[in-house]
């Protein structure tokens, strides 16, 4: 995900505790959310926020990992004024193989996850999405 920033205007990002974002496992029911802003030397230009997602943190062994993240209306001087999202996601094909990238493990050391597919790892998302 990459979000164009001109200002504080309601993103919120907690901070991921172990590995991949999902729920209790991954740290999300601390509701420890910060604001995120551009540093203060930035204030007067456009910025950009990235996350790279779960199925990046799963490729490097957790080297990248996802920001659990949402969007709140902060004020309402800010809902007063337009704000606009294009969320864009990029997923390898339901049969491609997804596995941890060997340059991201440790000689020695076992990868964290084991290999799945790129279907098999959205329905495996879903499920841990809709679990009650």
């Amino acid at each position: 995900m990459l979000l164009l920033l001109d200002g504080p205007r309601g993103l919120q990002a907690m901070p991921v505790e172990g590995a991949m974002i999902g729920g209790v496992a991954g740290g999300e029911d601390s509701r420890e959310w910060s604001d995120i802003s551009l540093p203060p030397e930035s204030e007067t230009e456009v910025g950009a926020v990235v996350n790279t997602g779960a199925l990046m943190a799963r490729w490097t062994n957790d080297v990248w990992r996802a920001t659990a993240h949402r969007v709140v209306v902060p004020s309402p001087e800010v809902a007063a004024n337009d704000r606009y999202s294009i969320a864009c996601f990029f997923d390898p094909d339901s049969d491609a193989p997804v596995s941890v990238d060997p340059k991201f493990v440790e000689e020695g050391c076992e990868p964290k996850y084991g290999p799945t597919t790129g279907g098999e790892y959205i329905i495996m998302k879903l499920k841990q999405a809709h679990t009650y």
